[in-house]
C-alpha cells in the first residue's frame, strides 16, 4: 500500500520539449538573411539598369528601322526625330516635310533613360536630334549616332550608329577610350 501511495503522489502530467526555434536562433536568421540581401542588392540594381538601357537601346534601334522602312515601302522622305522632354526620351516617325513641332504623336521610351551628353551626333534643331532617310532607305544628309545613358549613372552608355549612307545602321557600347574620330560609343 506504501507503494500505491508513492505513485499517486508523482504529477500526472508529462512536460513535453518545446518545439520551434529560440529567439537567438531566430535573430541569427534574420541577420543572415539581412547580410546577403545587402551583398546581392547592389548586384540586382545594375541589372536592372543594365536591362533599361540596353532595351532602350533596342527600341531606339528598331525605331530607326521602321523609319527606314516606312519611306521605302510609302515612297516618300521621312523622318526619324528624337528629343527628350521631362527626363524622358521620345520619339517619333514623320514624313520629312512634317516639321517636328508639329507632330503630335511621340512614343516615349524607357523611363529612367536619357540622351547622353556626350557622343549624339544626328543633326539637331533646338532640341530635337534627327535623321532622314530618302524613299530608297538611304540616308539624307549627315550620318550620326543617338547615345543613351541611365539618368543616374551616366557612366553606362549604348548607342545606335546610322554608319553608312546606303542606311546601315548598328549598335555599339560605351567605351572608357575614345576611338580614332573622338567618340567614346562605338
Amino acid at each position: 500500500m506504501a507503494q500505491l501511495l508513492r505513485r499517486s503522489r508523482r504529477p500526472l502530467y508529462v512536460q513535453a520539449n518545446a518545439a520551434g526555434f529560440t529567439l537567438i536562433e531566430g535573430l541569427i536568421v534574420v541577420v543572415i538573411m539581412g547580410l546577403l540581401a545587402a551583398i546581392a542588392a547592389p548586384s540586382w540594381l545594375g541589372f536592372l539598369q543594365q536591362r533599361k538601357i540596353n532595351v532602350t537601346q533596342d527600341m531606339v534601334y528598331q525605331a530607326l528601322r521602321a523609319t527606314q522602312a516606312d519611306a521605302m515601302q510609302l515612297r516618300h522622305d521621312r523622318r526619324f526625330s528624337i528629343r527628350e522632354r521631362n527626363g524622358r526620351i521620345e520619339w517619333a516617325s514623320h514624313p520629312e516635310s512634317t516639321l517636328p513641332a508639329q507632330v503630335t504623336v511621340w512614343q516615349p521610351l524607357v523611363e529612367g533613360v536619357v540622351l547622353s551628353n556626350i557622343d549624339n551626333t544626328l543633326v539637331k534643331t533646338g532640341t530635337i536630334h534627327y535623321a532622314k532617310f530618302d524613299m530608297h532607305g538611304n540616308v539624307k544628309g549627315q550620318l550620326g549616332t543617338v547615345t543613351v545613358a541611365m539618368s543616374d549613372n551616366k557612366q553606362t552608355h549604348r548607342c545606335v550608329v546610322v554608319s553608312t549612307l546606303i542606311g546601315a545602321m548598328r549598335k555599339g557600347e560605351g567605351h572608357t577610350r575614345a576611338n580614332s574620330n573622338g567618340r567614346f560609343c562605338y
